[in-house]
């Protein structure tokens, strides 16, 4: 049997005690305060009715002492007024006399009369004898005021203490213990003591009332719960078996369950790294593959040879696709793709995916015809390279299984609301069709319409389950309707925000290639390096080759290049932290030398460490003429920045949208905005004050900041700065101040346009 104690004050009688106690402060300090009001008016009255008494009884006497002259009745009149209570002091100003009785005090604790004093002689016109100041002592008035209130107010608060008190005693004679014995009766059922009743100390005789009426119910509550836990443990025994039995059924369901879960997710992930894994191992012989198939195609070669070549760089563009497919698939399973929103031109769009597909629709015979609704706009916000490469696997798809037909584009206006529109896009062929039983599943990963298709065209079965991805991703469904022999139509709505016209970078074309210069490719595949090489010569560069970190470290030492080619995974020194070794080398030749990563790492985390290290882009491989001339047309030979260059190179920012997204470069371009305000002020004050430490270290920072997002004029300046503050040449670093402060604004300026324009 457990013993529950009971303490002798609840908290509901400390909260009681506490309310009569602040509802007694409230009502002493009120009537306090009515008191000391009613003695105060008292007071002043009082004051008032001596003021009036020595107006009407005093002044006429004092006005005839005045007029005789007589200074010995004036001081003992002055005398007498200043024994009234409270009269501090009188002053009597007259021509003849000037006479003070009593103790003046500050103006702010007496309060002052002036009485003017005259005579007047018969009928004759009352003249002026001088004046009489009276002073009363008002803060001996608040002394008393306080003293009394004080005095009133310390015996009020000790009987309402006391009558407090007495009432909280009472009320938890009363009440609260017997509140606290309920409550230790309800822990007792808590705690499973079903047996013991409630009974409540009361004095023989005395009256039930409220408290004994919860009592009797809580006592029956306990008797009728005892009743049913009897019928309940009844219940109970007769049930156990069979409950038993369900749950070893429960749990070994749920254990099968959670194993088939965890190995499904494992294989999933397995699947999804395999993939991701095995295409960029796939990249580096193939990039080999087709770079020497390309190199070889101006060899003079018999038509034997050639018709082989070109089965032999098809075959190797087909692995690629096949590749490029999986990386994608692999990129959407591990969730790693993003629909970017840029502005583009819808019609611009399907032009460039048309013409790249128009040769596969020639080979097959086929026709490519397009049909555009005439209320389309022209430019939209959206996800720009989502709809490029769902259009793209739709298409190819449908030329790749219609023979001699007809593949038709339609884009159809559905509606219009606001700004946006919501078009429908359908690509429609004429081909194979697709059977009935599998159109359920053609969308999944790896699936085609039935194994003679496979064998017959090709493919991994991935281009449809990306296209579900991708429009998923965009917030719609993509739909099928297909009938065997007869054809196919693929179809999805989405809903596009109208944007203004944006002014397009003209492409890079194969003539607009740079001037001859020296590039260094470091790679450390033989191959890949005699494809780069071959390439590079062709396009009339000399070109120098490294195969580790160590030994391009030393070239770039040695030589200046015009553009160096750096595999990221190099023996030893890896190609990131080689770059940051060439960009932190204060004496080195190619610290600003445009630097290409030259690989097949391109997932966007991977692509921000690049650019993180001081890289400007990226070149993928298998490595394309078209990729290479791109990197080419922004490499002129070395030369120092020119008067009139941008502030921001547009190159990079095209490298750095493409790599990254528009959202992350705007993220960076503010990023670097607020370094050039804040750090920008900073190195300002450091050259007026001429702290050379500071200025060396605050330019080197800013200048690598601006260099990463292109801001070359900006970073040129900051490094001849910090030159000459790590020589500490005085003249030098003050003749920097004037451009320094105009540059860092027109940089903040081309910042904030880039920003607008992304």
């Amino acid at each position: 049997m457990k013993s529950w104690a009971v303490s002798p004050a609840g908290e509901l009688s400390r909260r009681l005690l506490r309310f009569i106690l602040l509802f007694s402060l409230c009502f002493t300090l009120l009537a306090s305060a009515v008191q000391l009001h009613f003695e105060y008016r008292r007071e002043m009255q009082g004051i008032a009715s001596r003021l009036e008494l020595i107006r009407s009884g005093y002044l006429a006497s004092i006005e005839r002492s005045l007029w005789d002259l007589n200074q010995a009745q004036l001081d003992v009149q002055l005398r007498g007024l200043v024994d009234f209570p409270d009269i501090a002091w009188v002053h009597l100003r007259s021509a003849d006399f000037d006479l003070l009785q009593g103790q003046p005090l500050p103006a702010e604790a007496a309060r002052i009369e002036r009485f003017a004093l005259s005579y007047r002689l018969d009928q004759a016109q009352p003249r002026a004898l001088g004046e009489l100041e009276v002073g009363v002592d008002v803060a001996a008035v608040h002394r008393r005021l306080y003293a009394s209130g004080l005095t009133s107010l310390l015996w009020m608060a000790l009987f309402i203490c006391g009558l407090a008190i007495t009432l909280s005693w009472v009320f938890h004679r009363l009440v609260t213990r017997h509140l606290l014995a309920m409550a230790a009766f309800s822990r007792r059922l808590a705690g499973g003591e079903w047996q013991t009743s409630l009974r409540l100390e009361k004095g023989h005789g005395a009256a039930e009332d409220e408290i004994d009426a919860v009592a009797h119910a809580l006592d029956e509550m306990r008797q009728a719960i005892v009743e049913d836990m009897q019928r309940r443990e009844a219940d109970h025994l007769a049930l156990q078996d069979k409950k038993d039995e369900l749950q070893k059924m429960v749990e070994q369901r749920t254990a099968s369950l959670y194993r088939a879960k965890e190995e499904a997710e494992a294989a999933n992930l397995a699947k999804s790294r395999f993939l991701a894994t095995m295409s960029h191992e796939l990249r580096t012989p193939l990039n080999g593959i087709l770079g020497m198939a390309e190199l070889l195609g101006e060899a003079p070669l018999g038509e034997l040879e050639r018709r082989r070549l070109q089965a032999l760089h098809k075959a190797g563009d087909g692995l690629l696709a096949l590749i490029d497919d999986l990386l994608d698939f692999a990129k959407l399973e591990e969730g790693e793709a993003r629909a970017e929103s840029v502005v583009f031109s819808l019609r611009q769009l399907l032009e460039d995916v048309l013409t790249l597909l128009e040769p596969r629709a020639q080979a097959n015979a086929t026709q490519l015809v397009e049909c555009l609704d005439g209320g389309l706009g022209d430019y939209f916000e959206g996800p720009e390279q989502f709809l490029r490469q769902v259009l793209t696997n739709l298409l190819a798809n449908a030329i790749k299984f219609t023979r001699a037909g007809r593949v038709q584009l339609r884009v159809q206006l559905l509606g219009q609301e606001s700004a946006r529109q919501c078009l429908r896009i359908e690509v429609q062929d004429n081909g194979i069709g697709i059977p009935e039983a599998m159109q359920a599943r053609i969308f999944e990963r790896f699936v085609q319409a039935d194994e003679q298709v496979a064998r017959r065209y090709g493919g991994a079965g991935l281009g449809l389950a990306i296209c579900k991805r991708l429009v998923q991703s965009m917030g719609s469904e993509i739909r099928l309707h297909s009938r065997e022999g007869q054809g196919s139509r693929f179809w999805f709505d989405v809903w596009l925000r109208q944007a203004p016209p944006m002014e397009r970078a003209c492409p890079v074309s194969e003539a607009a290639v740079a001037a001859s210069g020296h590039v260094l490719v470091v790679e450390d595949v033989e191959l890949n390096r005699e494809v780069a090489q071959g390439l590079l010569e062709r396009e009339g560069h000399r070109v120098s080759l490294a195969e580790d970190g160590e030994q391009a470290l030393g070239q770039t030492r040695a030589t200046a290049f015009d553009l160096v080619l750096l595999d990221v995974q190099l023996p030893g020194l890896d190609g990131v932290e080689l770059c940051r070794r060439i960009r932190q080398d204060s004496q080195g030749l190619n610290r600003h030398t445009p630097i290409f990563a030259f690989t097949a790492s391109l997932q966007p985390a991977m692509v921000q460490r690049y650019l993180d290290a001081g890289m400007l882009g990226v070149i993928a491989k298998p490595i394309q003429l078209s990729a290479l001339r791109q990197a080419l047309a922004g490499v002129a030979p070395r030369e120092m920045p020119v008067a009139g260059e941008a502030l921001l190179d547009p190159r990079v920012l095209r490298a750095h949208r493409e790599a990254l997204g528009a959202g992350k470069l705007a993220q960076l371009l503010r990023l670097l905005q607020g370094s050039l305000e804040q750090q920008g002020a900073l190195l300002l004050a450091a050259l007026q004050a001429l702290d050379y430490p500071e200025i060396a270290g605050t330019a080197h920072r800013l200048a690598s900041a601006s260099e990463s997002l292109g801001g070359r004029p900006l970073a040129a300046l900051l490094r001849q700065l910090e030159v000459a503050a790590g020589a500490q040449v005085q003249a030098q670093c003050l003749d920097q101040l004037a451009p320094l402060r105009q540059l860092l604004g027109a940089t903040q300026q081309a910042l904030s346009q880039a920003l607008t324009e992304l």
